[in-house]
């Protein structure tokens, strides 16, 4: 950190515009400046531009307006537009306690954890593109993984495109996973993508995948994968040597022998007594997330309904979704962590069975208070 950017951090408090008390500097980019911060006990990211006004700004304005009509578990979430704020006007953006995924590599996690996360990853593109936008910088810088329950949370949607905004091509990705239509600032579409996902395959999965990597890297993009839903069936489908398939299978069989002749009851016995406790674990932790939204929701809508302005409301609603922050990372790090895949899988089912119903009675209610 420069000795200008500490100078500043000393000077910033709790100012009036906001409330928001900056607690340090994240990363400081040509065009950004991201930093931790604090309000009323919660903890945000609020990000910046380089400078004051001129061109930042503008990459800065048009980041808001292409990430607030997004809604994904797998985003980091979009709160607000703060024009007034101890580092000047900023994106308030969601806190993810995570580390990035070159870290997460580094902790050489299961063939099992990489795959649930790169499904996941493959999840959160697919519908960025669904919803028009190309992300043109999915780094492992991008791409933070939750310490909670190994959820992929992809951020930083500044050099994004969508159909509604200018292309920011000139400003390019990050060399090494950028595409190189990217680079040379050609047209871009969903290969582009698909390119930077095979980059990000081969150190994901050294050594495996070799024909779906090398054709998601190919240098024309008409030779790429379509799109990522089509990447995900060639990934999924993917074939290992006849050889691998073949020991496979014999140590599979060998394996059921020696199970029909040493297995005993004991061992069976002990194997359902541990499945039940998990399956315990997780209708209990099913019963907490049924609880909250039995409570927080009608508390929700009677907090709006009796609102008097437009602020009360939105702070009804920065609540709530602090609230559903902090309750998807609780109760997965008290649960067992072979359970939390599924648990994981009910949330996000839960948030799209209520949220979407949230999101029109809320804006019904500032339309009325308008």
């Amino acid at each position: 950190m420069s000795e200008a950017v500490s100078e500043t951090l000393r000077e910033l408090g709790p100012a009036a515009a906001g409330g928001y008390f900056v607690l340090s500097l994240l990363k400081e980019g040509a065009h950004s400046r991201v930093f931790l911060a604090e309000k009323e006990g919660k903890r945000f990211v609020l990000k910046a531009p380089a400078s004051d006004g001129g061109r930042n700004l503008d990459l800065l304005r048009r980041e808001w307006e292409m990430s607030v009509g997004l809604s994904h578990p797998g985003l980091r979430y979009v709160f607000t537009w703060e024009p007034e704020s101890p580092v000047g006007p900023c994106i308030v953006q969601e806190w993810v306690d995570g580390r990035n995924l070159t870290a997460f590599l580094a902790e050489k996690p299961s063939l099992a954890s990489r795959k649930r996360m790169f499904g996941q990853l493959l999840d959160v593109v697919s519908y960025l593109h669904k919803k028009g936008v190309m992300h043109n910088d999915l780094s492992p810088a991008n791409v933070l993984i939750t310490r909670s329950d190994d959820a992929v949370k992809i951020i930083d949607l500044g050099y994004a495109d969508d159909d509604a905004h200018v292309s920011v091509k000139s400003l390019g990705g990050t060399r090494g996973y950028a595409s190189p239509e990217l680079l040379n600032g050609d047209a871009v579409d969903a290969r582009s993508d698909v390119w930077t996902l095979g980059a990000l395959m081969q150190e994901i999965f050294p050594g495996r995948y070799g024909r779906v990597v090398r054709r998601c890297l190919s240098e024309r993009p008409d030779r790429r994968y379509c799109s990522v839903d089509d990447l995900r069936k060639a990934w999924e489908g993917y074939w290992w040597p006849l050889w691998i398939s073949l020991a496979v299978l014999f140590v599979f069989g060998l394996g059921m022998f020696a199970w029909s002749y040493v297995g005993t009851r004991a061992a069976l016995d002990a194997r359902n007594k541990a499945e039940m406790e998990l399956s315990d674990a997780l209708s209990a932790a099913k019963a907490e997330v049924d609880a909250w939204y039995d409570t927080a929701v009608p508390a929700f809508r009677s907090a709006i309904a009796a609102a008097s302005s437009a602020d009360e409301v939105n702070a009804a609603w920065t609540d709530l979704l602090g609230q559903i922050t902090t309750l998807n990372a609780d109760i997965p790090s008290r649960t067992p962590e072979s359970v939390r895949p599924a648990l994981r899988d009910y949330t996000i089912q839960r948030y799209y069975d209520t949220f979407p119903s949230l999101q029109q009675a809320l804006a019904s209610r500032l339309d009325e208070l308008q």
